[in-house]
């Protein structure tokens, strides 16, 4: 039964990362993303034989970042890499084009890059965080064909939703569309344990998703954060709304809702950032990758306070991306938007602190000092030993020291 295998080790623990992963991998196409979560379309799951797709192709508990890594740089992380992983040159950068820059909730870094990852590998589109046509304050998986629409979708998205299903679909229609995917840590571990996968949707992952890049992801947030957020705190009907924004206007951005009788409405960063703590699966605030390490490119943001940042009348920070370039195809789409003048890029490092990798790492710690049923550590056996603060001190605790 091994749809049942799914909900016993991943769904039933609460470790659904709610990605879409076992929804594309499935060679039956018996498996459907209910909202959030996966179920079987079938009475039973006899369909599936002996078939375990959908549970080898999860990173819910299994992330594969081991073989991963090995497949793609012939080694494993070593315990300093351990939160960052293998990466060969980390520089900071923003975007020339004033409209993408503006755009931007950290400089259009990932904007430029697929737009550059579409030209000089020549992909067909780009599948990206966007929003939901019938409710817009969902997010939800958005496809661009051309480089000069992404500006529409820049900007973080703050909530939990099953990005690589939207894959099916896209391939089922043109299996031979060459693809770039931009998504956070848990996604990028499912394409690459679906690209060693030896089916039908194994084949297509390995032969036409060309490009990856990853967003650093200190935890995502169940759609009622931002539902609550809008309708609680703002006092904004669900049915009111037409667009939602989640760091719009000036550095580091605010969350701005427009209305379909054309106000604008907005709360600072921090006080979203506050709220969304209540919304959290356990499979986010358990999660060990700040950064999967397995996309060609990795980027966070350069401030490495943004909280502190939203909440002073103006920010001083210069608003740019950190980029961790991973592969040689990472490279090349790197060197491309240097050399075509899309992006003003200077070798950086990352070091001291982080708040959203702070916050990462002293929530891990807690969870695997209970030492209950959490997500692999990207090196096996690894635990984080550090003195705990919790959530609610450490935000504090870094804006006054910070």
């Amino acid at each position: 039964m091994p749809f049942q295998n799914l909900e016993e080790t991943i769904l039933s623990s609460n470790l659904c990362a709610s990605c879409g992963a076992c929804q594309l991998a499935c060679p039956s196409d018996v498996i459907q993303i209910n909202d959030l979560y996966p179920k079987l379309i079938t009475t039973t799951d006899e369909i599936c034989g002996e078939c375990t797709d959908c549970l080898n192709v999860c990173p819910g508990l299994n992330t594969g970042v081991s073989e991963s890594e090995q497949q793609l740089f012939g080694r494993l992380r070593q315990p300093e890499e351990r939160w960052l992983g293998i990466y060969t040159s980390v520089y900071g950068g923003y975007a020339t084009d004033s409209v993408v820059f503006e755009s931007s909730a950290s400089g259009g870094s990932v904007t430029t890059l697929l737009a550059s990852a579409m030209k000089c590998l020549n992909l067909d589109c780009v599948v990206v965080a966007g929003r939901d046509d019938q409710r817009p304050w969902r997010a939800a998986p958005m496809v661009f064909y051309d480089p000069a629409e992404l500006p529409k979708a820049a900007q973080s998205t703050y909530q939990l939703f099953p990005h690589l299903s939207i894959l099916k679909d896209l391939f089922g229609k043109n299996p031979s569309l060459r693809i770039g995917l931009v998504g956070i840590a848990c996604h990028m571990q499912a394409i690459r344990k679906l690209q060693r996968i030896d089916n039908k949707w194994g084949e297509i992952a390995r032969k036409q998703i060309l490009f990856t890049i990853e967003i650093a992801c200190s935890s995502s947030t169940f759609p009622s954060g931002t539902e609550t957020l809008i309708e609680d705190l703002m006092g904004i009907s669900l049915k009111d709304v037409k667009e939602v924004r989640y760091r719009e206007g000036n550095y580091p951005g605010e969350f701005v809702v427009y209305t379909k009788d054309e106000r604008k409405i907005s709360v600072s960063l921090w006080e979203a950032v506050r709220h969304f703590k209540e919304h959290k699966s356990y499979r986010c605030l358990s999660c060990g990758d700040w950064m999967s390490g397995l996309a060609d490119i990795s980027v966070c943001d350069g401030d490495p306070n943004i909280f502190k940042s939203s909440q002073q009348e103006t920010s001083h920070f210069a608003k740019h991306g950190s980029i961790f370039v991973r592969t040689e195809t990472g490279a090349k789409v790197l060197e491309w938007a240097r050399e075509t003048d899309a992006l003003n890029i200077w070798p950086t490092t990352v070091a001291g602190v982080n708040l959203g990798l702070d916050r990462k790492r002293n929530r891990r710690a807690y969870y695997e000092g209970l030492k209950a049923l959490i997500p692999e550590s990207p090196i096996p056996g690894y635990q984080e030993i550090i003195d705990v603060v919790p959530d609610e001190q450490l935000i504090p605790l870094l804006n006054k020291n910070d």
